[in-house]
């Protein structure tokens, strides 16, 4: 099946476009109105979603989007507004709707586009291939189901425990952003990735338990299949009879996709706009040691392996490597320019947005605690080392249990009881709680098993031994 629906990112005449110089286009109808700056972002996408169930396609669903966000400045005023036509008169009026709404907002002294003198980074040297890989347009929608159905099979062959599949689902994304601007930057990048993600049902005698795990790549002939069964099986079979331990504080051992998590949780307090709002634990503590141990938090932008790598930011800042903890030492938040201006520093590329229909905010890019560089850091290492605790494979609940703003967490969690630096029973139905600044004040040792996952942005941990956890059971 030919990939026509691509023809976009492979041949932009095709579609009868390129982005850049339709950003160009656009420019010319803002000659003579009355703004001071103005910014365009054009970004179009193509996306797929195949969900197979019994061998048989249950869920097959594609889209192709062009949208156009325009943000204009007048007077400390901003307006913003977006259309999803190419169409000359519609985007005049989105223009004409971007001016109007400048007229009803706050003015804000700090409100501009942002100048190279408050850059951070100078613009980054970034392989084309760390972003978009030219196979990815050799797989086509044959192919990606006939690639889903291989990954349920080795599933059912992995272990006789295995039942069934309750969940497996393959998604990608194709995609070109374009930023133009009245300061004179432009800008454009194509990215492509893919993730499939599958839930595993096992049963031993009566009981049954469930596990689940992904993968994702810039292309699907680079998803490893057999990896990703072989770690969804393992999970699913490792809790079966699982059983409930009485209530205690005790140490805990995180899974690096738990721990990844828990990270999650703490970066949203690092965000520069929640800090500024009083919704961070982490407001007025710059230069405060937050971690027992030496410990370094990144957000690296331009990462070759990163799933959320771009040269540049949602307003056309570049992007960078950021430490924002160092030795256990909180020393910056993440910036955009306008958060930069109110504290008097310099972005850190870290703008984001969801979609064109969005102006920029403070996200996150590829943000990790950078791994143990010791060789015996792996899990069995840490687990010899621990010698007894709990093991947590798995959480629940962790956004309903989660308060990032008092810091308080309560979450479901399942995994193996440790004794003797090995596991004993595996534990199921109970709940660790803890807060985030006791979490990262007992953080005792560090793994060297980074893994990533894709949530809010690309987040990554190896695995952590955190002391003095409460567990409750029975």
């Amino acid at each position: 099946m030919q990939n026509m629906q691509y023809s976009f990112l492979n041949n932009n005449e095709k579609s009868g476009f390129q982005l850049p110089e339709l950003c160009k286009k656009i420019a010319g109808n803002f000659n003579g109105r009355d703004v001071d700056e103005f910014e365009i972002y054009v970004s179009r996408s193509v996306q797929n979603e195949i969900e197979v169930f019994n061998s048989k396609i249950n869920t097959l669903s594609f889209s192709d989007s062009t949208g156009i966000g325009i943000r204009v400045f007048r007077g400390g005023c901003v307006g913003y507004a977006y259309t999803s036509s190419i169409r000359e008169k519609e985007i005049i009026d989105c223009i004409e709707k971007a001016i109007c709404n400048s007229k009803i907002t706050s003015k804000d002294e700090l409100n501009s586009l942002p100048r190279e003198s408050e850059f951070r980074y100078q613009t980054p040297y970034i392989l084309p291939e760390d972003l978009f890989k030219e196979n990815f347009l050799e797989f086509g929608i044959d192919k990606k189901i006939e690639l889903t159905k291989e990954l349920e099979v080795l599933v059912k062959k992995k272990d006789r425990r295995v039942t069934g599949v309750d969940n497996l689902i393959y998604n990608d994304d194709l995609s070109e952003v374009a930023i133009f601007n009245s300061l004179g930057f432009e800008g454009s990048y194509k990215t492509a990735a893919c993730v499939v993600y599958v839930s595993v049902i096992s049963k031993e005698n009566k009981d049954v338990s469930t596990g689940d795990f992904f993968g994702y790549a810039r292309s699907p002939g680079d998803l490893d299949l057999e990896e990703i069964a072989e770690n969804a099986v393992n999970r699913s079979v490792l809790i079966l009879d699982g059983q409930k331990i009485k209530s205690r504080r005790a140490k805990v051992i995180l899974d690096p996709l738990v721990a990844c998590q828990f990270l999650g949780v703490i970066a949203i307090g690092l965000t520069a706009d929640r800090v500024q709002k009083g919704k961070s634990l982490f407001k007025d503590r710059i230069g405060e040691r937050f971690f027992s141990i030496d410990l370094d938090i990144v957000d690296d932008g331009t990462m070759p392996s990163g799933m959320a790598t771009r040269p540049f930011d949602s307003e056309g800042v570049p992007k960078g490597r950021t430490l924002i903890f160092e030795k256990g030492i909180l020393k910056t938040f993440l910036y955009n320019s306008y958060t930069a201006r109110k504290d008097n520093t310099k972005s850190t590329g870290n703008a984001v947005r969801s979609s064109y229909k969005s102006p920029p905010t403070v996200g996150l890019s590829n943000l990790y605690i950078v791994p143990s560089v010791d060789e015996r850091a792996t899990l069995q290492g840490l687990l010899e080392v621990s010698q007894d605790g709990f093991y947590v494979v798995d959480i629940m609940g962790l956004h309903s249990g989660t308060n990032p703003v008092s810091g308080e967490i309560s979450v479901g969690a399942k995994g193996m009881w440790v004794e003797g630096g090995k596991f004993r029973f595996p534990v199921r139905e109970v709940t660790i709680a803890t807060d985030i600044l006791s979490l990262c004040k007992n953080i005792e040792r560090i793994g060297n098993d980074l893994k990533f996952i894709i949530s809010g942005g690309y987040i990554g941990s190896p695995s952590l031994v955190v002391n003095d956890i409460m567990i409750s059971g029975i």
